[in-house]
């Protein structure tokens, strides 16, 4: 339930790509309780395409997995091509090959299925913090030298068994340290912390390869 709002400030315009109307529906009541615009709302690539091409959208929330006639990642690749354009990619897949394609395109926010409204609009938040000033508490806040040996194993696709063996420390630690770096970040998953350490270098880990 949505209880509380952020103080004003100047919100991307978004275009919502996303083919499941529950989905879909719960973005909008968001985005509409935030006072965000919407450009417009596609449920495939071809219609995403039309409304992007108006030119007035900032922001686009794009499921990767669009099952019509191109995926939410392809889509997003002729957008950027186009004009710059930031991304949140949402997804219910543990497909790594198309995790490690979405990487590809270097999206601002990367949010696993199901999330909640604080997840939500804190990427968005972010993006438009991003653009209002230099400084701002997401870049204030930084992992530790632990939490940052813990994200570069995870960037490499360690488990936490492997982790813990490679940095010899127990299995419990690394669970305790996943947790309080969802928690510390706003993350719900491993991918959303990657994308996230991957956008603010914190790890030197590249962006993978798609195979």
């Amino acid at each position: 339930m949505i209880t509380e709002k952020y103080n004003k400030m100047n919100y991307p315009n978004v275009l919502i790509v996303e083919e499941d109307s529950l989905t879909s529906e719960y973005i909008e009541l968001v985005l509409k309780y935030y006072d965000i615009n919407i450009t417009g709302i596609a449920t495939s690539s071809q219609q995403a395409m039309e409304i992007f091409s108006r030119g007035d959208t900032d922001l686009i929330i794009c499921d990767i997995n669009l099952h019509s006639d191109s995926s939410g990642i392809d889509f997003v690749r002729t957008a950027k091509k186009m004009r710059p354009v930031r991304v949140i990619f949402l997804s219910d897949s543990n497909d790594e090959r198309m995790f490690k394609k979405a990487l590809q395109l270097h999206p601002d926010s990367y949010i696993t299925k199901p999330f909640t409204h604080s997840q939500l609009i804190a990427s968005i938040r972010k993006i438009a913090l991003e653009g209002e000033y230099s400084k701002n508490v997401f870049r204030q806040k930084k992992p530790t030298k632990r939490e940052l040996e813990i994200i570069e194993q995870l960037a490499k696709g360690m488990t936490s068994r492997q982790i813990a063996s490679i940095l010899n420390i127990s299995f419990e630690t690394v669970q305790t340290h996943r947790k309080r770096l969802f928690s510390k970040f706003n993350v719900n998953s491993s991918a959303e912390l990657i994308v996230l350490a991957l956008r603010n270098r914190w790890t030197k880990n590249t962006y993978p390869e798609s195979t």
